[in-house]
């Protein structure tokens, strides 16, 4: 797949097959997002790769967190137009996955799957050095995470970029052994995706490019 398809083609999986990733396949998706650009070459982003019994007994500390009512760490508040696009994309994902308004129980088993890594076999953490808070860590950190999820791609794998996989950081520190110094910046599910699940084939919508850009000089 040439670069351009698979810019235009990535888009986040939310189901995934249980066919485990092989370490040499991860190893090498992430060999190659180290050639990620960075500020004066910081390289800040430092990886941990979860699967297995790990995984499973963060995720069911996050699900028994969750379900006790605890609110997860949210980094971000949206207003205007940008949570007017959050809040289109959760109607886009609701209607192609039949979950009614009044459905509190399947709106919770969705809001679950987040916490749940969607499932995948593996889960990517990405963490920063506390110490480059206010830095263009944040930056160089989402740089790297779109070169490997695109990376990924080029082996049949797909991701979900998420927060949620991040949403009780003394849970993942737990059982990751991650440092109390370290914070950490997001989670990407991975695995092969499982193309008969409704929300698989969402292609969530994007502005026009006269929208967006403004153009001076030409």
């Amino acid at each position: 797949m040439d670069i351009i398809s698979a810019i235009k083609s990535r888009k986040s999986i939310r189901a995934f097959l249980p066919d485990p990733v092989p370490q040499a396949i991860i190893r090498e998706i992430i060999g190659t997002a180290l050639r990620t650009p960075s500020a004066v070459n910081t390289q800040p982003w430092e990886i941990t790769v979860i699967s297995g019994e790990i995984k499973n007994k963060i995720i069911s500390e996050n699900i028994d967190r969750l379900l006790s009512g605890a609110n997860p760490k949210e980094r971000d508040s949206y207003e205007g137009i940008y949570r007017q696009r959050r809040v289109d994309l959760a109607i886009d994902i609701f209607r192609i996955m039949d979950i009614k308004r009044e459905d509190k129980e399947k709106r919770r088993d969705w809001l679950m799957r987040g916490f749940r890594y969607f499932d995948a076999p593996v889960a990517i953490i990405i963490s920063i050095d506390k110490s480059l808070a206010g830095t263009f860590a944040i930056f160089d950190t989402g740089a790297f995470t779109q070169t490997l999820c695109l990376a990924a791609m080029h082996h049949g794998l797909s991701t979900c970029i998420e927060a949620q996989g991040v949403g009780y950081p003394d849970i993942v520190k737990k059982h990751t052994g991650i440092s109390e110094d370290k914070e950490l910046i997001i989670a990407i599910a991975l695995g092969y995706p499982d193309q008969g699940f409704p929300a698989n084939q969402l292609i969530s919508k994007r502005e026009s490019l006269d929208d967006v850009v403004t153009w001076l000089g030409f």
